[in-house]
């Protein structure tokens, strides 16, 4: 089985490469040896954009993917900006939408998550209001979006407990919309970021997890752990994605190959 996952795709945001992602479906579409293509979240950015607009202009993408859907199974985990889907119940979309997947490999378990689960600034009943976004006017809706969470009885403990909250709510909100390179950063004298870290220390023995959300492209040298990097074009390295087929594990940059020797990093 050859499977390729990518993630943080984030159509809607204006640093989106929409128009290299759409090629790279349609050269999956004309593949006869890839057996399966994973989304790992963040697919549809509905924290920065009126949803149904953004539904729109990226049409032919999603025409794109159900055509591929036709030929080969394509799964769809969610990620902070897209939580919203999993919210969808008894819903006639032809993708369905999970908030993790499990699929075997040969001598090995491959685990599919996004990666927000990694990033303690991230609470799912924020997450998912966040996606409530009904304006292109990103400021105001982010502020309603905070006076509803405050008056919906969610508690709001547990969120102070989670965050360190140093700021007042609109700036924590500007903050989560910031890009993952400022707001996810290293750990001091190290290479790599908390998710990241908090990633590699949950994998399980003879398990792979591939997952995105810090936008950082990487294959750990132990063979376990790969992040599908994104498609965002603020990004040192973008457009690109992993290729699994159970013996090997090929982290691709579109239009340029195989990036793996030079993305392998210690975690």
């Amino acid at each position: 089985m050859v499977i390729l996952a990518v993630s943080d795709v984030h159509l809607g945001y204006s640093h989106s490469n929409v128009g290299d992602f759409e090629a790279f479906l349609q050269s999956i579409i004309g593949r006869t040896d890839v057996d399966a293509l994973v989304i790992l979240g963040d697919f549809i950015d509905m924290w920065r954009r009126d949803i149904s607009g953004v539904f729109l202009e990226n049409h032919q993408i999603l025409q794109s993917l159900l055509t591929l859907q036709q030929k080969k199974p394509v799964y769809y985990v969610v990620g902070n900006h897209d939580y919203h889907l999993l919210k969808l119940v008894d819903h006639k979309y032809p993708l369905k939408f999970k908030d993790e997947l499990t699929l075997p490999g040969k001598d090995v378990t491959y685990v599919f998550k996004h990666g927000y689960e990694f990033d303690s600034e991230q609470v799912p009943s924020l997450m998912d209001l966040l996606c409530d976004t009904t304006s292109d006017e990103g400021g105001q809706a982010r502020s309603d979006i905070w006076v509803k969470l405050a008056s919906s009885g969610e508690p709001l403990e547990s969120l102070n407990q989670r965050i360190e909250v140093h700021f007042t709510a609109g700036k924590y909100l500007q903050h989560l919309l910031t890009p993952p390179k400022d707001r996810l950063s290293t750990t001091p004298g190290t290479t790599y970021s908390e998710v990241e870290r908090k990633a590699a220390e949950s994998v399980q023995t003879g398990q792979l997890l591939v997952f995105g959300h810090s936008h950082r492209p990487f294959v750990s040298p132990t063979q376990n752990l790969v992040n599908t990097g994104s498609w965002v074009n603020e990004e040192e390295t973008y457009n690109t994605y992993v290729e699994l087929d159970g013996k090997n594990i090929r982290l691709m940059r579109y239009g340029q190959g195989d990036i793996t020797k030079e993305m392998t990093r210690t975690v």
